[in-house]
């Protein structure tokens, strides 16, 4: 027989807060696999200059997530209000600074950081030009990627309608 928590405060948390846990695993001291609650995926590189390279990066995995997150929060708003996004095509910029210290360049030795993202949405929607504005500004608003990253770092999301 499962038991139901009486803690009230337990499903307070609950209703605030929605926990993920996510394990990495390294046993050939080469690769780090990664484990979600559904898959697993295994990565590399942190970062690749190589144009040969086929494989993800991690910084890869990172800029997808950002890039996904933004299109993604657009086309669910886009459905909760009658599917208003017909076209949609958007394009991340990131600038990667310190690169060298990556490489192992001698006398480089500066902390690498993204030192900025510019995302571009390019957008077909039914839409009159101070609907569309609100619409995108205020999808923006529940992607908690985009909530997160806004607050650490310069990203600058551009939105672009197409006619």
């Amino acid at each position: 027989m499962m038991k139901q928590s009486t803690d009230e405060s337990n499903s307070i948390y609950e209703s605030k807060i929605f926990d993920m846990n996510f394990r990495g695993t390294s046993n050939d001291l080469s690769t780090v696999k990664i484990y979600t609650n559904k898959n697993s995926l295994q990565i590399e590189k942190q970062i690749s200059f190589d144009s040969e390279y086929q494989s993800f990066t991690s910084l890869e995995y990172f800029a997808s997530s950002v890039l996904s997150s933004i299109l993604l929060t657009l086309l669910e708003q886009s459905k909760k209000m009658g599917s208003i996004i017909e076209e949609m095509e958007g394009v991340l910029h990131l600038s990667l600074e310190n690169p060298l210290t990556l490489v192992g360049v001698k006398g480089y030795d500066e902390e690498p950081m993204i030192r900025k993202i510019t995302v571009t949405v390019y957008l077909f929607a039914e839409l009159e030009d101070n609907d569309f504005a609100d619409f995108c500004h205020n999808a923006l608003k529940k992607s908690p990627i985009y909530n997160t990253l806004k607050r650490s770092m310069n990203l600058d999301v551009i939105f672009k309608r197409l006619l």
